[in-house]
């Protein structure tokens, strides 16, 4: 009896401290298992992209025109879906089979209804989208070169029009339950500072595209970023620093990491991306840029290569895998015309490849 009642109050003793030591460690288990949450292929944790939606309207021209010269268009306009927040979930539907969108559309027009049936075509969850009652919808005026480059006139619409308190409580929700969040430039930087903090107590990385206006990132979001995307001419607006070499750009990118960002992953166009990640003395990862017969269109391309990258790194990827797999991506949405019909399907990258 006595034996009997010592392992008996050993065991209590046990429990006791095992539920203490569980109390106290359940923010680490929490985490612990939302990596392997994100890891595991039967239990599919969507993209979620915070970001604008546009009407994208194309107009062909041989040239950008001079200053005070009148240039014939050399094509009808056509309208096509996109925003870079609504290109990039589509990028991460196609190719994870699951995104998730949090953004605004006008209930003026139609613009914004056409581009979320074609989102929803690309395996985007739309219902947390929100239908601005006296706003119109964005859209953005594209001039198409016959070189393939472009240049673009956005009008900003629902897409500037959020609420000081953006998100309903279904809408933060979606945090809990995402991968990563995707933020862009083409919506206020209070909605993403607010989404960069839902991230945050989410414990999900966000992965901020640099493109849209050229206003300087407040140090608040930037430190609340995992990784932050520009293109060279973006990362040399926001360090005011040169991006004219490889080394130049590489700098800069270190001198954006000081501001709080652990990665900073920069768009080199046609000489591919490098990753800038860690501490000086860790090399910097270069990816080249897949060859391609003829290029379309380079509309879509950006937003493609950021949604690519979210899966990648969603799945696990290395690093140098999350951009070998990102850089294929591109390759093949510029290769057609528009910006969200452009994303390729997974079964494309992975073939190409494998090729």
């Amino acid at each position: 009896p006595r034996l009997a009642h010592h392992h008996a109050g050993v065991s209590r003793r046990s429990v006791r401290w095992m539920a203490v030591w569980l109390l106290a460690c359940a923010p680490l288990l929490s985490l612990h298992s939302h990596f392997i949450r994100m890891s595991a292929p039967n239990i599919p944790r969507p993209v979620l992209v915070v970001g604008s939606i546009n009407a994208d309207v194309f107009l062909e021209v041989p040239r950008l025109p001079a200053p005070g010269e009148t240039l014939a268009a050399t094509s009808d306009t056509v309208m096509l879906p996109g925003g870079k927040g609504a290109n990039q979930a589509a990028a991460a539907g196609r190719l994870s089979g699951c995104s998730r969108m949090l953004g605004q559309i006008g209930a003026t027009d139609s613009f914004g209804k056409e581009v979320l049936d074609q989102a929803r075509v690309c395996h985007v969850d739309t219902s947390l989208v929100v239908e601005h009652p006296t706003a119109s919808s964005g859209q953005a005026y594209i001039f198409l070169q016959a070189s393939g480059e472009n240049s673009i006139v956005i009008i900003g619409g629902a897409n500037q029009a959020w609420p000081d308190d953006p998100f309903t409580q279904a809408a933060r929700s979606a945090f809990q339950d995402a991968s990563c969040c995707l933020l862009q430039r083409e919506i206020p930087e209070f909605v993403n500072v607010a989404a960069a903090r839902l991230s945050s107590e989410a414990r999900i990385p966000v992965i901020l595209d640099a493109g849209g206006v050229e206003e300087p990132i407040s140090d608040e979001l930037l430190a609340l970023c995992t990784c932050i995307s520009p293109n060279e001419t973006e990362l040399a607006r926001l360090t005011g620093l040169p991006t004219g070499s490889d080394t130049e750009v590489v700098s800069a990118a270190r001198a954006l990491q000081g501001k709080g960002v652990n990665e900073v992953l920069v768009k080199l166009g046609s000489r591919g991306c490098v990753l800038v990640r860690g501490a000086e003395s860790e090399a910097p990862i270069w990816q080249a840029a897949r060859v391609v017969t003829q290029v379309v269109d380079t509309t879509g391309a950006g937003d493609c290569f950021t949604g690519a990258y979210a899966v990648a790194c969603a799945e696990g990827k290395a690093p140098a895998d999350a951009l070998a797999f990102a850089t294929t991506a591109a390759s093949l949405a510029i290769q057609k015309k528009g910006a969200m019909n452009s994303m390729p399907a997974r079964n494309e990258v992975d073939q190409l490849m494998s090729s």
